[in-house]
């Protein structure tokens, strides 16, 4: 999220821009839910035995799968699929679907019974394919939002035990400590490992915004950003940079700058691509600016190249 509100930062159109701040409020809500249910986490009973894994990324043959929860302990995991969304739901038992109606209006989401369930297979995949014990592993649908009313057609319970509220989610995990109370499969060191192995291999999504949401880089607006005033348009002095119109002074805006460029543009610049971007006119100046950064770069001192990627960590 934290790139998108970057980028909207650099983007003149309203239309985009509009399109931007409803993406950003879909992954918002997300994170509201996910984080909900670490009010009810922080109360279990066994804190002490368990290891509790959030946003996990992991590979799984030619791609990766995603888990919003993981709770390990000696006896069995627990994968949470975590949901936080509003209005009258219905498990459409009979075609698999998650239906939404809200002010009038009905739309269809994943049904997210089969989705968490595939999380368990790859899990179970990824437990054979790294030599570990076979754990019994559970599986639960936690709506977060305070405001969902949940229904179903379906009679053979199968959907109310797989999909609760988050108040609910205490009660059942107690429920599964006592189905599985009997029943360890993995003794501490082990449990360990699994966690060291599961977030080690951990893999964070590295979203290309621009190619996804049809953004070309035209679109981005050059210049270093004023922090005074949010104008792009600083003019770099003898130590400092200078705005011309709020009067602020900073020292280093330029990096920030730059980050946007190698998050936006490419990773890769030259002298020429630099004081284009930095509305720069001097050659030497942006030249020392790059130098400054000790950044890695290839190539003779005219026409060198340097690399970015090292910024895309600084100044989150």
């Amino acid at each position: 999220m934290n790139k998108l509100q970057l980028l909207m930062n650099r983007l003149e159109d309203d239309l985009v821009k509009q399109s931007l701040e409803l993406e950003i409020g879909k992954m918002t809500a997300g994170f509201r839910g996910e984080d909900s249910i670490n009010y009810f986490l922080n109360m279990l009973p066994n804190k002490k035995e368990c290891h509790v894994l959030h946003d996990l990324r992991i590979p799984h043959e030619s791609t990766f799968f995603q888990i919003d929860t993981l709770i390990l302990n000696p006896n069995y995991f627990l994968i949470i699929e975590v949901k936080n969304i509003s209005g009258n739901l219905f498990f459409d038992h009979t075609f698999n679907q998650l239906l939404r109606t809200k002010n009038g209006i009905e739309e269809p989401f994943q049904d997210p019974i089969p989705q968490v369930e595939r999380q368990k297979y790859q899990l179970e995949h990824w437990l054979r394919k790294n030599k570990f014990p076979t754990v019994p592993i559970e599986t639960l649908v936690v709506m977060t939002h305070s405001q969902s009313v949940l229904k179903t057609n379906d009679v053979s319970s199968r959907i109310s035990k797989k999909v609760i509220h988050s108040v609910q989610l205490l009660d059942r995990i107690r429920q599964l400590q006592r189905k599985y109370k009997q029943h360890v499969v993995v003794s501490r060191d082990v449990m360990n490992k699994m966690t060291r192995k599961l977030t080690k291999e951990h893999t964070p999504r590295d979203v290309n915004v621009m190619e996804r949401y049809k953004i070309s880089k035209e679109m981005i607006i050059k210049g270093v950003q004023c922090t005074g005033c949010l104008a792009f348009d600083m003019k770099k002095g003898y130590r400092t940079w200078n705005c011309p119109h709020c009067s602020h002074s900073s020292r280093n805006p330029h990096i920030r700058a730059l980050k946007d460029y190698s998050l936006f543009i490419q990773t890769m610049i030259t002298n020429q691509q630099a004081r284009d971007f930095l509305k720069l006119s001097s050659i030497s100046i942006a030249s020392k600016l790059l130098v400054s950064m000790q950044l890695p770069y290839t190539g003779a001192t005219k026409g060198r190249t340097y690399d970015l990627s090292l910024l895309k960590d600084l100044q989150k």
